[in-house]
């Protein structure tokens, strides 16, 4: 089994160094905008849009005319990048995963580049072509500093409001987990929610610590010292950068429970069972509580970790009805209210925490989908979903170039 891994460290470049990283961000986003702006003109006059590969063609010529001849400086491999990420863009655009492509920003959050092969790492040091040896900042681990497994196969550096990070992504090969036969006791459901994170049917309940919430009156007042400062004054941008790396910090933190949660989950179980929620739906009516949560992103941790110790993850329909449904005799509430969290079954009498009923009927739910061999995603017309490929393997992209 081959498993793909991604590090991230922070840089600790020089200032010639940071100099370079913007130029390189600078350049990227130069060569998506342009090739973004010959794509859509090609489409409203009703042509064929230039493919990728005659678009990565372009790059030598522009090179060679002398208003743009900056481009000559820049890696190669990370203009062509840009092109691959555009082409990427279209393509989860035509299968109506995300909207239409849209320009990148000079002052925009993502600034970013990638080189898809030649990096090297050794020690604290990582070697960036045509950039040379930058320093990072390696993590300690159980007083020992992480160390990169595997073969690395791309690198990705990226500017955050606490500084330039860089994502490395290796390859390594697994032995083939054994098949262990998923029953009742070695696998578990989950009811996902905003009040608790998540709800097992084990009876085990972990808060949602609610980081945002908690910062939302420190995220406040700092955000109505920028609303007073002069746009494009020094101060501003200073103030900027403060609520920046306050949501930096939010982030971190939230990852940081979800990462350890997902976890502890995976190590536990050999099979998980949740819901396929409707964020972007739940949102419009709790707003910010759902975005607090951070389901989509639990969700996303639990399937690759459950995929790299050859466990199960599965999603049930989200139009199954798991609160509604009584856990003891199978009667449907069709009258159950939001707010009620705790109600009783007018068949069999039983009484029910809305959470610790709905991860009851999700693990039987989930049995079923096991003993039936539907271990992939359903949407709500029943059909199997593919799992987005968000991050793309450097080898795809070597043979695409």
């Amino acid at each position: 089994m081959i498993i793909h891994q991604a590090y991230q460290f922070k840089l600790k470049p020089t200032a010639e160094q940071e100099q370079l990283f913007r130029q390189y961000c600078g350049a990227v986003r130069w060569v998506y905008n342009h090739m973004l702006a010959q794509r859509s003109a090609a489409l409203q006059a009703g042509q064929n849009a230039p493919t990728t590969n005659e678009q990565i063609k372009q790059l030598p010529l522009l090179k060679r005319q002398s208003e743009t001849a900056w481009l000559r400086e820049p890696h190669s491999q990370v203009l062509q990048d840009a092109v691959l990420n555009l082409d990427d863009a279209f393509a989860r655009f035509f299968k109506k995963k995300s909207r239409f492509p849209r320009f990148k920003k000079k002052h925009g959050n993502r600034q970013s580049f990638s080189f898809p092969q030649s990096v090297q790492v050794n020690g604290n040091w990582v070697f960036l072509p045509k950039i040379g040896w930058v320093a990072f900042r390696r993590s300690p681990k159980r007083n020992r500093y992480r160390e990169i497994v595997g073969t690395i196969k791309q690198a990705t550096i990226r500017h955050k409001a606490s500084g330039w990070y860089v994502s490395i992504v290796t390859q390594q090969e697994g032995a083939d987990p054994k098949a262990v036969e998923i029953t009742q006791t070695n696998s578990v459901g989950l009811d996902l929610g905003s009040i608790d994170l998540v709800t097992t049917s084990a009876g085990m309940k972990y808060p949602n610590p609610r980081y945002y919430r908690k910062t939302e009156s420190k995220l406040q007042r700092t955000q109505r010292k920028l609303s007073r400062k002069q746009k494009g004054s020094n101060n501003y941008h200073k103030q900027r950068q403060r609520v920046a790396r306050l949501h930096e910090k939010i982030a971190n933190r939230r990852l940081d429970t979800l990462h350890k949660l997902s976890r502890q989950l995976v190590d536990e179980n050999q099979a998980i069972f949740c819901e396929d929620l409707n964020a972007r739906g739940i949102a419009k009516r709790m707003g910010k509580s759902v975005g607090d949560a951070a389901w989509g992103e639990f969700v996303r941790q639990l399937k690759y970790k459950t995929k790299w110790r050859g466990k199960t993850c599965v999603q049930v329909d989200r139009w199954f009805a798991s609160s509604q449904i009584c856990s003891g005799c199978g009667h449907q509430n069709t009258d159950l209210k939001l707010s009620e969290r705790i109600w009783k079954c007018p068949r069999c009498g039983r009484l029910h925490d809305r959470d610790f009923n709905a991860a009851i009927n999700l693990h039987d739910e989930g049995l079923k989908y096991v003993a039936a061999g539907l271990s992939e995603t359903l949407n709500a017309c029943g059909e199997t979903v593919r799992l987005s490929q968000s991050a793309r393997l450097a080898e795809a992209r070597i043979s695409r170039l």
